[in-house]
């Protein structure tokens, strides 16, 4: 409207002025709207970008989440996406305290580049893990999480035996040695061979793989960004299973969108970049 306005004003004069001014308010506009990621010391943003399982599904950890990198370059914001221990070519060769060890050495490198705001964000298993660690490491001005996946607590009684064999390993002094345990990804079963203390640390449904511990942990300081598609698994969880869980922030949101659980990171570009744009 106040645009109109002086457009409207500068009718009324030189037609030269009236252009001028028009061009002026358009360059402050394109100013304002980026200047939230300007990559100067003060406001440079950079988000550490997980990928979820890629066992059975995929073949590039970055597959699913390669469609929010280019949209978040262009907004100016700097992007770490690493190679976690979920990936098929990794599957699982690190337990979970290293992947978060793993997540903060790329929150270190964005730093390096120049980034001064980090935000972690994740889609699946790496939205599982981008809420542990803001709830475990702290240090981080938002987190992101886009269907969110890898649910001990609520396949409690599927994992028990495996979870109970695997922590007897671990209680007898056994815990590095290798066995084979049952998985799952996205109704699909699946057998994982790994150290016990490994599995242990991803699926005991108190541990840090339990979102809704996670969530109950974070700090209120940090807001949450829960993106769930209506064709996901998870939908039917509801926010309060795990959203509600988290301490009120007024930044913090819940959206539900049209999508199934993979290509919930391409269809939720729109509301990251608007999210983003939210923080201080």
């Amino acid at each position: 409207m106040v645009l109109l306005g002086l457009i409207s004003k500068g009718r009324s004069r030189r037609s030269g002025r009236t252009w001028g001014i028009v061009f002026v308010l358009f360059a402050l506009a394109a100013t304002l709207c980026c200047a939230s990621f300007a990559a100067d010391s003060n406001t440079q943003l950079g988000v550490v970008l997980l990928h979820g399982k890629t066992v059975g599904r995929a073949s590039r950890p970055e597959q699913h989440i390669g469609a929010l990198v280019g949209p978040l370059k262009r907004e100016h914001v700097l992007v770490e996406t690493p190679e976690m221990p979920w990936s098929t070519r990794r599957y699982l060769d690190a337990d979970y305290e290293t992947a978060l060890n793993e997540i903060g050495r790329a929150v270190e490198k964005l730093k390096s580049r120049g980034a001064s705001r980090i935000v972690v964000a994740g889609h699946s298993t790496g939205a599982n893990a981008a809420l542990a660690y803001a709830a475990t490491r702290g240090g981080v001005e938002g987190v992101i999480m886009l269907a969110p996946g890898h649910r001990p607590d609520l396949h409690r009684k599927r994992f028990a035996p495996y979870v109970a064999e695997a922590k007897r390993m671990i209680d007898s002094g056994r815990g590095g040695k290798s066995a084979c345990f049952d998985d799952v990804n996205q109704g699909t079963q699946l057998t994982v061979c790994t150290s016990a203390a490994i599995y242990y640390s991803y699926f005991d449904p108190d541990g840090l793989g339990s979102m809704p511990r996670s969530a109950g942990l974070l700090s209120p300081r940090i807001p949450l960004l829960y993106v769930v598609g209506t064709g996901d698994i998870i939908y039917a969880a509801g926010r309060e299973w795990l959203f509600d869980k988290a301490p009120p922030n007024p930044l913090s949101r819940y959206v539900v969108i049209e999508a199934g659980h993979i290509d919930t990171p391409s269809r939720a570009v729109p509301e990251v970049i608007s999210w983003l744009h939210s923080l201080p």
